[in-house]
């Protein structure tokens, strides 16, 4: 017969567990940890082999909760160099990042719940401290969305939107083809727009065809000043022939006509009977 244990729980060959502490009314427990011997220790950041070990460090990061069991775990690793970062470095121990206080499957449970509730409530819902459900959450969006692809944009809109009261707005560039947000900057000056140029290179400037936007002076100055072909900034408030077949609100969109100004009358009109 086989002896129970929670080692299936914790599939991390790297890891071994020694013992664990039960709360009354299985509140919480806490489980320790330490390195596997059978595994050379490898740096966290390149994740080569490391060279040797510098020092021993204690840390408890926050688990997956069983059933209603929150689990804590008590981690003893390794600081080891690593001659190909020529540093010291965490090892990695295929559990928790070392700038996050909660293992690797919490923080991404954290992140999926950030998706439908608020900061505030997912804290509330695990226990958490809400600044450590923010920078979690800030991690993953960083990592996902900081670096956003920039090859292949043809045709860009450009718009601001309001974030708060007080005239405090934010710069939104999207590729203009595919709804895809590629920029987002502070302010809607020309020197945020700017910063968005000089993110692409010679190549993608010239690739661009046409910039979409409304007649704000600062994003046509900075269109003109940053872009290299004449017909993309001679295109400012929709007047590119190839977006009317593009464009939903072609009707509107590329036929503005000025409002004419009507002088109100001097004298009473004569009526003929």
């Amino acid at each position: 017969m086989s002896v129970p244990t929670i080692a299936p729980y914790f599939p991390f060959r790297r890891i071994k567990i020694i013992k664990q502490n039960v709360m009354p009314e299985a509140e919480a427990a806490n489980i320790h940890l330490q390195p596997s011997k059978r595994f050379v220790p490898i740096c966290q950041r390149c994740g080569q082999r490391a060279t040797g070990v510098h020092s021993w460090a204690l840390r408890k990061v926050r688990d997956l909760s069983i059933a209603a069991t929150r689990v804590w775990i008590t981690c003893r690793y390794r600081k080891v160099f690593c001659a190909h970062c020529q540093g010291i470095h965490v090892e990695d121990l295929e559990l928790f990042h070392p700038y996050l206080r909660v293992t690797h499957r919490m923080a991404r449970y954290v992140y999926e719940l950030c998706q439908y509730m608020t900061v505030s409530e997912v804290g509330r819902h695990l226990g958490l401290n809400w600044k450590t459900v923010k920078s979690i959450d800030k991690y993953f969006l960083e990592r996902e969305y900081g670096q956003p692809d920039l090859t292949g944009l043809r045709i860009l809109a450009v718009d601001e939107i309001s974030i708060r009261k007080g005239h405090q707005y934010l710069t939104i560039v999207l590729d203009y083809l595919s709804g895809r947000v590629v920029f987002v900057g502070k302010d809607r000056r020309a020197e945020t727009l700017e910063r968005f140029f000089n993110q692409l290179n010679a190549k993608q400037l010239n690739d661009i065809e046409a910039v979409v936007m409304d007649m704000w002076d600062p994003f046509i100055k900075a269109v003109k000043k940053k872009s290299l072909k004449p017909k993309s900034y001679s295109t400012c408030s929709m007047w590119y022939p190839i977006l009317t077949a593009l464009s939903t609100r072609s009707g509107t969109a590329n036929f503005i006509k000025p409002v004419k100004r009507i002088k109100p009358f001097t004298k009473e009109p004569s009526i003929y009977c």
